[in-house]
């Protein structure tokens, strides 16, 4: 399912008939035989899933989707399917998995060379530090998301050098 499509399923209040789509997508994936597929829609089933607040379900479909990943050999996708699962421990209150997860999604999507997710990811893992006051992890995080942004512009470019200032002078990046 596609950003545009999750979208539209939230502004017409239709998330439960989204998941029942995806359900069904899955099952005949699995039934097929095509892996990747039923791998694709047992992630965007937990997307779904979370914003249902079906928790338990959530956690279900995309350590489901990260297994078939695994088993694929797509590192981009286990960093997708890990990344969600980092949002869904954060929105559950466990910080310190949430951390560990968003630090592994990233690590996963550059591997996979899913820049443009791993550097939403990382900005994710910025603003998870900000909050609970860890400034130099923040900035750190923010350098290392710049880097990776694909079509990086003039500004972007100058964040990086501003953000990335403080760090070396301290001697931390």
């Amino acid at each position: 399912m596609d950003q545009t499509e999750l979208e539209q399923h939230i502004q017409n209040k239709t998330l439960d008939q989204a998941a029942a789509s995806l359900e069904l997508e899955r099952a005949n994936a699995q039934a097929n035989g095509d892996n990747e597929k039923a791998a694709l829609a047992s992630n965007d089933l937990g997307v779904v899933y979370l914003l249902l607040e079906r928790m338990d379900d959530a956690r279900a479909a995309l350590n489901q989707a990260h297994q078939m990943f695994i088993a694929l050999n797509d590192p981009a996708g286990q960093g997708r399917a890990t990344g969600n699962l980092a949002q869904l421990e954060e929105r559950a209150g466990n910080a310190d998995a949430a951390g560990a997860l968003y630090m592994q999604a990233a690590d996963l999507l550059h591997e996979g060379n899913a820049f443009a997710d791993e550097y939403t990811t990382r900005r994710r893992l910025s603003r998870f530090y900000l909050t609970r006051g860890a400034t130099l992890q923040s900035l750190s995080e923010t350098v290392k998301a710049l880097s990776v942004k694909p079509n990086a512009n003039a500004w972007d470019k100058f964040q990086k050098w501003f953000y990335a200032l403080p760090l070396k002078l301290m001697g931390v990046n």
